[in-house]
């Protein structure tokens, strides 16, 4: 039987920070990197706290469950969303007994068997459309998503994208800024063998909102692709085709991380020249220089309640499917400023 010990030696770390991990103590700042390994190890050593070995559970003996993540591995540790997430699912599967079965990954253009005749549920993290799914042959299986489209026949988990980006640009008109820009990415949501492409809810609400004030412009929304490079490149363009705006909303934190930097590159300083807000929250967001004032999503938390929505609907019985939200929070720090009146385009 594995111990503490065991998972301190091939994680390389005290068995203190072990512990503090297995137990999620949310005191303990510890590298995200670090929590992982040790989730990892456990996880491989097939190992179960003492009042879990005293009492194997139901869930332990009775459910076998599958893991769905709609993207490469490469991507994933590029963008810690998701990486955040599927931790969550980990984690609260380790504290309650369960093994996960199976791994799936769904990557564009690759295809993938996915044998699901011996699982009781799915658990579908991403843009993956769960349709094929729930319309194969392993009609007994249930389906939870996360961050994903959802469906009258399985549970969700969600945040709701567009609060988030509501949050955030009431924040910068509060500050005084008009003239702000957008930058994000190009959304797809995938199927067997097809992907569509859709507005993303962020992208939404910012025109939605710049247009009830009067404030869109067509000339101030970069989209691209997603991640630090394409923030990188995106707000180099917007700098290079000038009149830049005194604020930007950016999707998510690794855009803006990119975002920094050229601005950065370009001799214009943040915040006194420009202000950034985005949204996620991960933890590099606070080290950067300024830190980022972002719209916290709790992203590790949402893993958790798919895992207990999973349980919850294979122990009741429970037809009605539910979607649970999960909220977020504006996190000030030191990336936005101010304007006065004569500053305002």
């Amino acid at each position: 039987m594995a111990t503490i010990k065991d998972i301190a030696e091939l994680a390389e770390v005290s068995s203190a920070t072990v512990s503090r991990v297995l137990n999620n103590d949310l005191s303990f700042n510890v590298p995200e990197e670090t929590k992982n390994k040790v989730i990892e190890v456990a996880k491989r050593l097939n190992y179960k706290k003492k009042a879990e070995r005293k009492r194997k559970t139901d869930e332990a003996t009775e459910y076998k469950l599958g893991l769905l993540i709609w993207c490469s591995e490469q991507l994933e540790y590029s963008d810690p969303y998701y990486l955040s997430i599927r931790v969550g699912v980990e984690r609260e599967c380790l504290r309650r007994g369960i093994d996960i079965h199976r791994v799936f990954r769904w990557v564009e253009g690759t295809s993938q068997d996915m044998n699901l005749s011996d699982l009781h549920g799915l658990i579908s993290i991403g843009k993956v459309n769960p349709s094929f799914i729930l319309n194969s042959k392993d009609t007994n299986l249930q389906v939870v998503t996360v961050d994903c489209i959802s469906s009258e026949r399985c549970d969700a988990v969600v945040f709701d994208l567009e609060k988030a980006a509501t949050q955030a640009l009431d924040y910068l008109f509060e500050l005084g800024h008009q003239r702000i820009g957008y930058i994000g990415g190009t959304t797809y949501v995938f199927s067997k063998d097809t992907k569509e492409q859709y507005v993303d809810e962020r992208q939404r609400a910012f025109c939605r909102l710049m247009a009830e004030k009067g404030l869109l412009r067509e000339r101030d929304l970069h989209i691209g692709g997603w991640g630090t490079e394409s923030g990188y490149r995106l707000m180099k363009r917007a700098i290079e085709q000038g009149d830049i705006p005194s604020a930007f909303l950016i999707a998510c934190d690794p855009m803006a991380i990119g975002a920094l930097r050229a601005i950065d590159e370009s001799g214009l300083q943040v915040p006194e020249e420009i202000s950034i807000v985005s949204i996620d929250d991960i933890e590099l967001s606070q080290y950067v220089n300024p830190p980022l004032t972002t719209v916290r999503v709790f992203s590790e938390e949402m893993g958790k309640t798919a895992v207990k929505l999973m349980l919850d609907r294979l122990k009741s019985g429970r037809e009605a499917s539910l979607q649970v939200t999960i909220p977020t929070e504006l996190v000030v720090r030191k990336s936005c400023r101010g304007v006065k009146k004569d500053e305002q385009a």
